[in-house]
């Protein structure tokens, strides 16, 4: 069995490592994001906006639950500011998976051929490898929740609660799962952890509570709530509006609309078009060629959950039952492959629980279905390798890194330097490529909100007087380039049509630098005035 567990070690750890700089094609926001935080936090202990080893990230754009940017740290110090820094936890935390699973498994089934099948249908599993290989903080999180029900059946209840509480410091929802997952094994095992275990809990995880309740990151939690939607909320006015009467006030509120979407979310959430045929819509989050899953995958999760529910092993059905909760009260959370990650492992198990029957009571079919489904596998494979990073390059942002690159070796021959912020805020992008110091950030930030010709004919706002972020406002903007500065500018916003100005540039400007896609159309260029 050991040999068997090495073997499912080194394929999840090669599946999810190996050419992480190049697939995915570059790093997209969040990630940067992940980068840069980490980044100030190994030069000065403080996140960008000044909090001292800060219990919840405030970043540019919403705030953060703090662990993947604590883990990515050591990274950051070992391989700089490069895809291989910002990757690496959750390639290594995701590689453990599987190994984890399989203790896990084996600890409530007692069958060493449904653990190692579970483990090994995770290390395969698409959508684990597609998360595994970017800085997505559900990869961290999954691994202490599995760990964490571990050492609940171990009866280890301080470390249980222990994993559980820094699971809750990784993923939003996390902060909702613990909870009833917790109260789910209690009802399952009748065991309930000692009160100093409680106590640490509690007092671990005071500090995310009071972020989220009273602190800046209840902001993230109303944003995304399903009781907040502005769009439904008018919709259900509008409809009460039309049938004034008392059975249009019973059956036309926001209760009734919120249990509505929420039930809508949650039955999407098991749909084949979700799990086998399309999956997220987002290309980051899905390869969109098949669904979250193998398709070919789906019998044996059928005749799995048959079977584990026979057995009685309600752990993994209560576990499947509970994860579509927290995506399902957030808008869009039906298909949102990032909040749904809670099903992953409930899912493997039923995939490796149904493989291991069919096995047991019909081998010739099982090797069919066995063979057929790696066939898939390397199809997939072969897509995102060889397609996926071409088709997929918008969604992760392709551009920049060069451009930045680019940008960070001539600006100190320019006086000011002008960077494109509308066709993705900039910021973030231009600190963690040219390693802005975040002791100088500190210093001289102020805002991101743009301001009224902060320079003739630029909206936009500045960093150090010398950097500045945003947009021209005439269409004629060449014609009012500065002497002595250099210039982003973006194809699609300020270039427009197949203009490419690497052979036929405006006559004042002089192109320094061109950022191109996989097939050599331009993205960005540095441009200076000739």
């Amino acid at each position: 069995m050991g040999k068997w567990l090495l073997v499912i070690l080194a394929l999840a750890g090669f599946l999810r490592i190996v050419g992480l700089n190049i697939v995915p094609p570059e790093l997209f926001g969040d990630e940067i994001d992940v980068g840069y935080q980490a980044y100030s936090l190994l030069h000065t202990g403080q996140d960008l906006y000044r909090q001292i080893l800060p219990t919840y990230i405030r970043s540019l754009s919403e705030p953060r639950a703090p662990l993947l940017m604590y883990a990515t740290v050591p990274t950051i110090a070992a391989f700089g500011n490069t895809a291989w820094g910002v990757r690496i936890p959750s390639a290594v935390w995701g590689s453990l998976a599987p190994i984890i699973l399989f203790l896990l498994v084996y600890q409530t089934t007692k069958s060493k051929s449904i653990s190692l099948l579970s483990s090994l249908s995770l290390a395969l599993m698409p959508w684990h490898i597609l998360y595994s290989r970017a800085a997505f903080e559900v990869v961290i999180m999954l691994d202490l929740l599995m760990l964490g029900t571990l050492l609940f059946f171990k009866k280890r209840f301080a470390l249980c609660l222990l994993m559980f509480a820094l699971a809750m410091y990784t993923y939003s929802t996390a902060v909702l799962f613990v909870p009833l997952w917790i109260m789910a094994l209690i009802f399952l095992k009748r065991k309930i952890p000692s009160l100093p275990s409680i106590l640490l809990f509690t007092l671990i995880l005071t500090p995310l509570i009071y972020s989220i309740v009273f602190g800046f990151a209840s902001s993230r939690f109303n944003n995304i709530s399903l009781t907040n939607d502005p769009d439904e909320t008018k919709k259900m006015l509008l409809l009460r509006q039309q049938n004034p009467t008392l059975a249009g006030r019973i059956f036309t509120n926001q209760y009734e609309s919120t249990f509505h979407r929420f039930w809508d979310n949650y039955m999407k959430s098991f749909s084949t078009e979700f799990l086998f045929v399309r999956g997220d819509p987002n290309s980051r989050q899905s390869i969109q060629a098949i669904g979250q899953l193998l398709p070919l995958t789906f019998p044996f999760i059928l005749v799995g959950l048959w079977w584990l529910a026979s057995q009685k092993q309600w752990i993994w059905l209560l576990w499947l039952a509970l994860a579509p909760i927290p995506a399902s009260l957030t808008v869009g959370g039906g298909f949102h492959a990032t909040r749904l990650f809670l099903l992953v492992p409930p899912l493997a198990v039923a995939t490796g629980t149904g493989i291991a029957y069919i096995w047991h009571h019909r081998r010739f079919v099982a090797l069919i279905a066995i063979f057929l489904c790696l066939l898939q596998f390397v199809w997939v494979g072969y897509y995102y390798w060889t397609y996926y990073p071409r088709l997929s390059q918008r969604w992760w942002q392709v551009g920049f890194q060069n451009a930045f690159i680019k940008l960070s070796e001539i600006s100190p021959q320019y006086s000011r330097v002008f960077i494109n912020n509308t066709y993705e805020p900039s910021l973030i992008r231009f600190l963690f490529w040219t390693k802005y110091s975040p002791v100088a950030f500190h210093k001289q930030f102020t805002v991101d909100q743009a301001q009224k010709e902060i320079v003739p004919y630029y909206d936009g706002f500045t960093l150090d007087g010398k950097y500045f972020f945003g947009n021209f406002t005439e269409e004629n903007w060449p014609s009012h380039l500065l002497p002595g500065a250099v210039y982003l500018v973006s194809q699609r916003d300020n270039v427009g049509g197949g203009w490419d100005w690497r052979t036929s540039p405006p006559d004042n400007v002089r192109v320094l630098f061109t950022s191109t896609t996989w097939d050599d159309s331009p993205i960005f260029y540095l441009v200076t005035r000739k």
